[in-house]
């Protein structure tokens, strides 16, 4: 979402004008445009808070149609799940980033003020759980060269430290994402490299997944079916095994798979049709590198070579195809030196 831009406004401003409910404008001044808040933007307003407090300005009212408009937009996509921890910081992060670019020098005031302002029976807790995150984003940018000097392991052991400590147990809650993707990131290392048919491996990896997000399980797989079915594909030991078999027992074992993974009939045939063609174009671009090969072996560089190279291409795969074949080629890519991932090219 993309909050309407407001005119600046400072805290004494705000304070005094929201009995008018109206917005500061300086004189002949233009809101001013930067870029949105960053960690280090919000470090800096943090600082600068934390010295001094604002002094107050005079009041204009003008009308307040803006202002209206930017709560009306937080309340309609965050209002409803304004309790979850989750949808507090996002909106918070989004409300951060949008007052830094209408008023980079007094965003924080502002921000504190309008929480009040438009949350009077949550402000306290919003208020709380901003100063968290400000203070995880101070973390995060203080140790960036001690995070990227750390193993992975080191590192998420670290930041999960700090999340904890300014958090609590709601910190789970907030990155419950990050949680459910590592579990499944670990089932999937652990079936890889389990014994079993990819078929097996399939049925594991799909309970892996409801394990892993429980309710949300269903409406995961719905929303991202193709690429929860493309990270098991390109499993080793699946990929050993299809490409140990024949065709036909390949073909029945990918469509398996993706049955196993709740894709429907009508999409299985598509796909299965899909193998099939991508089989023949491998075929082709087989034959085709065994011919470039010889062309290559027995023609000098040379205007000779480059026909007799362009007549094989457009021989074997058309003149439009060829065209495109041979500008790859020119640019150093050779599309059938590639590794064969079954089940995905």
């Amino acid at each position: 979402m993309t909050l309407t831009k407001t005119k600046s406004l400072t805290l004494g401003a705000l304070a005094i004008g929201l009995a008018a409910a109206a917005w500061f404008i300086p004189d002949a001044e233009q809101p001013k445009q930067s870029a949105p808040p960053t960690v280090a933007a919000a470090q800096t307003a943090e600082t600068t808070s934390a010295q001094s407090a604002p002094k107050p300005a005079p009041s204009v009212a003008p009308e307040n149609s803006d202002l209206d408009q930017v709560r009306n937009q937080l309340l309609e996509k965050y209002g409803a799940q304004l309790a979850h921890p989750k949808s507090q910081i996002r909106m918070l992060e989004e409300l951060m980033r949008y007052l830094a670019q209408i008023d980079p020098e007094h965003w924080r005031e502002n921000m504190l003020a309008l929480l009040q302002a438009w949350f009077p029976n949550q402000h306290e807790a919003l208020t709380q759980r901003m100063t968290s995150l400000l203070a995880y984003q101070t973390f995060m940018e203080r140790e960036r060269y001690a995070l990227r000097a750390m193993t992975p392991d080191e590192r998420r052991d670290f930041i999960w430290s700090k999340r904890r400590e300014l958090f609590g147990d709601e910190a789970e809650i907030i990155w419950q994402a990050e949680l459910q993707n590592r579990a499944l990131a670990q089932s999937l290392q652990s079936i890889n490299s389990d014994s079993g048919t990819p078929v097996r491996k399939a049925q594991a990896y799909h309970a892996a997944i409801e394990q892993a997000f429980g309710e949300q399980a269903n409406r995961l797989l719905e929303s991202r079916r193709q690429e929860l079915t493309d990270r098991f594909l390109t499993l080793s030991s699946v990929q050993q095994t299809l490409h140990q078999q024949s065709a036909p027992e390949r073909y029945d074992t990918l469509r398996a798979i993706r049955s196993e993974l709740g894709m429907k009939e009508t999409a299985l045939n598509r796909w299965s049709e899909l193998d099939r063609t991508r089989d023949e174009r491998w075929s082709q671009g087989d034959r085709y590198q065994a011919k470039r090969e010889a062309i290559m072996a027995k023609y000098e560089e040379g205007p000779e070579r480059q026909e007799t190279l362009e007549q094989a291409a457009e021989e074997m795969f058309g003149e439009d195809m060829a065209e495109v074949i041979r500008s790859e080629e020119a640019a150093g890519y050779y599309r059938f030196d590639g590794e064969r991932v079954y089940g995905q090219n």
